[in-house]
């Protein structure tokens, strides 16, 4: 299961000409943001283009593309919505490497972020590989052929709907005015300090092992691997427990002590 030299070349344009796009939208709004919105497009449009031109069946390459691009168009749609439309501040994380970039920071926005997440994509692209190919064909006996899909499609939405309600309990809690100075503890936060990202991780459980059915379809289970290495230790918790020790200090300092990182588990 190899992507041939015209789809992997096709695929490396279009991730520089959609993030170059993103990036002079972002220059124009004075907010680049506006990756964070361009994330969940490259990744499905991406997805699309390896299964377009993949030699498997529309039924093997829909049972995949369709719960990913219901993960796009949600996650960036939401963040479109919420921090974009509304001239939303520019998020911390891009306020702080506007001050690291100093007189090149258009330029290292360009290569250091956006170039660097539209690789960052194709290399999550391990589920359209193994679907690109798959000859799958609609019977009574898919379910018990292919037990990834089903398990998969569960996952995926568990994933959905966790994920949705720890971004609407953190809204409420922050629409208090009273509680923007404070930790966010209640609901699933109260679990995990990142609830989002566990979730978020569990969808890309769900998508990777939609597509597997032994042999080399095993690449699909490299891209949950990798979104949790992203997730846990680069771009996702990182990030924000940095931003968080610097707006709540103390207080976030005792909610680290007492509540896991990522995996929900009880308060200790």
């Amino acid at each position: 299961m190899v992507i041939n030299y015209f789809t992997l070349l096709t695929v490396v344009i279009f991730s520089f000409l959609f993030m170059t796009l993103m990036w002079f939208w972002g220059r124009t709004r004075d907010n680049y943001g506006v990756i964070d919105v361009g994330w969940g497009l490259v990744i499905a449009l991406i997805s699309s283009i390896i299964c377009l031109f993949g030699t498997g069946s529309l039924y093997g390459k829909l049972v995949l593309l369709v719960p990913i691009w219901i993960w796009s168009i949600r996650l960036s749609g939401f963040l479109y919505w919420t921090r974009i439309r509304t001239n939303h501040p520019e998020d911390k994380r891009y306020a702080e490497f506007r001050k690291d970039y100093g007189d090149k920071v258009h330029q290292k926005f360009f290569t250091n972020v956006f170039l660097l997440q539209g690789v960052l994509a194709m290399l999550l692209s391990g589920p359209a590989i193994a679907a690109s190919d798959w000859d799958l064909q609609i019977d009574y006996q898919i379910l018990s052929s292919y037990p990834g899909i089903l398990l998969g499609w569960i996952l995926f939405f568990v994933g959905i709907i966790g994920e949705t309600i720890a971004d609407k309990q953190l809204h409420q809690f922050l629409s208090v005015p009273e509680n923007r100075s404070k930790v966010c503890n209640v609901g699933l936060w109260k679990y995990t300090r990142h609830p989002n990202y566990f979730f978020e991780w569990i969808i890309w459980v769900g998508i990777g092992i939609i597509p597997l059915r032994g042999g080399s379809s095993w690449i699909s289970l490299f891209t949950p691997i990798f979104m949790f290495v992203l997730l846990r230790f680069i771009s996702g918790v990182p990030f924000a427990e940095r931003s968080s020790l610097k707006s709540k200090g103390q207080l976030f300092i005792e909610y680290q002590k007492t509540t896991n990182a990522f995996f929900p588990w009880r308060n200790r």
